[in-house]
């Protein structure tokens, strides 16, 4: 009997092995939860982090295991954002890491995770300087990113300025940092393409809140409009500048300005500002059923940085499915994975995605996908009305 028993308590043991819980998939996410003018960003991108991860597990995970996001701030510190980065190779364990809101931080970061061969998506910096971690640069580059590069926007931008509004005598405003060096550096060359030379060109530092010589120097070099690359606490206080040197022209910048600290900081001088973004809340089913989730999940009133939160929660999306695909969490399989996605990413917020990479482009936001926002009544809303109707737009490799 005693024999009969133990068999019994062993049948009942490996049975309670076999059922027991997967342990969970950590991914990091990690961003400038705290730091100045980066706040909007990093919780936004945490918000949109925590609503996928509710999504998934709701319906049980990936390959039968829940998703465990391990959240770092970086405090848009350079230094943090290496050290937060080899925490969660080498302590935490993540298979993967989706995040980094500053191009400074992530320029520093990324050689963290090539060299540890650890999948990083970009979901928020934009600055053109990453590329020198994905392909053609590097050929089996773990970095991939799902934001509209700095190669991307400027086009958008002068798109609107130049074709469209036929304002040609341009003036550029840009912060110190490689965010804004860059952006400038990007938006001079695509202006070179069109045989144009902005009539003025100048550059502030992180804090500086008055920026009245700037702007009357940029309207007596004949500027018919401004164009900023900056940050969104540096942006607004050119927006309020502009008024206080009474310099009535329009005023387009980079995606920052659909931050809400920037229209909140600028007040009435934010109204009519543009900038290319990718994601714009709206009365559609989608975008609806993503903000409702959003502002409940994170006990939130308003998304500080819709754009950051969307494409937070569809790089985490699309990394779900490569997990899927290479049915394994092993980082060369995932990095595999998302260079040829058999699946199509339909549950996603930005748009539809169809082979978002290859091995020869870890860029996931095409021109297409970008569209113009415009500043009203405090909101972001849509600069052409067809662009609210156009539609999500399937990327294809």
């Amino acid at each position: 009997m005693r024999i009969r028993s133990l068999l019994s308590s062993l049948v009942l043991c490996l049975c309670g092995a076999a059922y027991a819980e997967e342990p969970p998939i950590r991914i990091g996410v990690i961003g400038p939860f705290t730091g100045k003018s980066s706040t909007d960003m990093g919780e936004s991108m945490r918000g949109g982090a925590r609503v996928f991860q509710a999504d998934l597990n709701q319906i049980g995970g990936v390959l039968g295991r829940k998703i465990e996001l391990v959240e770092r701030d970086d405090q848009a510190k350079p230094e943090l954002g290496v050290a937060m980065a080899k925490e969660l190779i080498e302590k935490e364990k993540v298979v993967a890491v989706v995040g980094f809101a500053n191009t400074g931080v992530a320029l520093q970061a990324a050689k963290v995770f090539q060299d540890a061969k650890i999948p990083l998506i970009v979901s928020v910096a934009t600055g053109a300087g990453l590329s020198k971690f994905m392909p053609p640069a590097v050929p089996h580059s773990y970095v991939f990113r799902l934001s509209a590069s700095d190669s991307i926007q400027p086009v958008a931008m002068l798109h609107d300025v130049v074709d469209k509004r036929k304002l040609t005598q341009i003036a550029i405003l840009h912060d110190d940092t490689p965010y804004g060096q860059f952006g400038k550096d990007n938006l001079v060359a695509e202006l070179q393409k069109r045989k144009l030379a902005p009539v003025s060109v100048q550059s502030v530092k992180i804090g500086e809140q008055d920026m009245t010589s700037q702007m009357t120097q940029a309207k007596q070099a004949g500027a018919q409009v401004i164009i900023l690359y900056c940050l969104s606490s540096e942006a607004a206080a050119a927006a309020n500048s502009m008024s206080k040197a009474k310099v009535n022209l329009p005023l387009v910048g980079s995606w920052i300005l659909s931050q809400k600290s920037f229209a909140d900081t600028a007040g009435s001088n934010a109204e009519g500002a543009r900038m290319p973004v990718t994601f714009i809340e709206s009365d559609s089913t989608r975008s609806s059923s993503f903000s409702l989730s959003y502002l409940r999940l994170n006990n939130a009133k308003i998304i500080t940085s819709a754009v950051a939160a969307a494409q937070t929660y569809d790089a985490l999306r699309l990394l779900s499915l490569a997990i899927m695909q290479a049915n394994s969490t092993e980082s060369e399989k995932i990095k595999e994975a998302l260079e040829d996605m058999k699946y199509e990413a339909t549950s996603t917020v930005v748009t539809r995605y169809k082979k978002p990479y290859s091995k020869a482009d870890h860029e996931a936001i095409t021109q297409s996908m970008v569209v113009m926002g415009e500043i009203r009544k405090g909101k972001v809303s849509y600069a052409y009305k067809e662009d609210a109707s156009s539609g999500l737009i399937v990327r294809t490799k």
